[in-house]
C-alpha cells in the first residue's frame, strides 16, 4: 500500500474538496488507487490568512469515522501544505504549524514566481527551526531548473524533495525530460506524492506515477523512494 504525503482530501478548508460527498469519494478512489495512508496537507498561509482550524478538526474526524464505519484499509494523518512567508519560521516553533503526520518534517511551497535567493533564504530558515523542510512539488519553481542547484539545496539546507505522481505520466519537454532524468539517476528525489485536489480533475494517480517511475528509472530507484515514503505510515507499535 502507498502512502501519500500530499492530498487536499479534507473538504471545506481550502480549493481541495468542497463537499463531504467529494471527500467521501476522493478517499474511495485513493483506496482503489492502492494507498493505505494519507497526510492531509491543507494550504496555509502563516500570519497572513487564518486557517480555519476548528473546521479541519471537525472534518478529519468526520471523515476517520467514515473509514472505520466502511472498514476502509486506510488512515489519515493531519498536516499542512504550508506556503512559505516571514512568519512561518517563528509560528514553527511555536508549534503553530502542523508538520507531515506530527513528524520532523514540513511541506513547504512557494510561489512560482520567487526567486532561487527567496527559496534558499526560507529554506536555511525553516531548517534553522529543527524541522526538515520538504519543498512541494518541486518541478512547478523555474527557479530551481538545473541539478547544481537542487544538489546545494539538499546539502546546504536538509531539504527534501517532492514530485507530483501526474509530472511523471505527463509528457515532458525534452529539456525538462533531461533535468527529471537526472534528479531521478541521482537520487534527488525523496518521495512522490499526488497533491490530489478534488476527484475529477486532479484525482490520485500514484499507482500510474510509480509504474511510470518504474519503467523510466528502474526498480532500485522506485523502492528506494518507496521506503522513504514508509516512513510515514506510521506502523503501530
Amino acid at each position: 500500500m502507498f502512502t501519500d504525503i500530499h492530498s487536499h482530501v479534507i473538504w471545506g478548508v481550502d480549493d481541495g474538496a468542497e463537499e463531504k460527498e467529494e471527500t467521501v469519494r476522493m478517499l474511495q478512489e485513493a483506496v482503489t488507487d492502492g494507498i493505505g495512508t494519507i497526510i492531509c496537507t491543507p494550504h496555509m498561509t502563516p500570519g497572513v490568512y487564518e486557517f480555519p482550524q476548528a473546521v479541519f478538526e471537525e472534518h478529519f474526524r468526520e471523515a476517520e469515522d467514515f473509514i472505520r464505519e466502511n472498514a476502509m484499509p486506510l488512515r489519515l494523518f493531519s498536516g499542512a501544505e504550508v506556503l512559505y512567508t516571514e512568519q512561518t519560521p517563528r509560528l514553527l516553533r511555536e508549534g503553530r504549524i502542523p508538520t507531515l503526520g506530527a513528524s520532523q518534517y514540513v511541506l513547504v511551497e512557494f510561489s512560482p514566481t520567487d526567486s532561487l535567493s527567496h527559496i534558499q533564504d526560507a529554506l536555511q530558515k525553516v531548517s534553522g527551526t529543527g524541522y526538515l523542510p520538504v519543498i512541494a512539488h518541486m518541478e512547478r519553481y523555474p527557479a530551481i531548473g538545473k541539478i547544481d542547484q537542487v544538489r546545494e539545496l539538499k546539502s546546504r539546507f536538509r531539504t527534501m524533495v517532492q514530485i507530483n505522481a501526474r509530472s511523471l505520466i505527463r509528457k515532458q519537454p525534452f529539456f525538462r525530460r533531461r533535468f527529471f532524468d537526472s534528479l531521478f539517476q541521482e537520487g534527488l528525489v525523496d518521495y512522490i506524492a499526488t497533491d490530489t485536489h478534488a476527484f475529477a480533475g486532479r484525482g490520485t494517480c500514484m499507482t500510474e506515477g510509480m509504474q511510470a517511475l518504474r519503467s523510466k528509472y528502474g526498480e532500485n530507484i522506485a523502492q528506494a523512494i518507496e521506503r522513504k515514503l514508509d516512513f510515514f505510515s506510521f506502523p503501530d507499535a
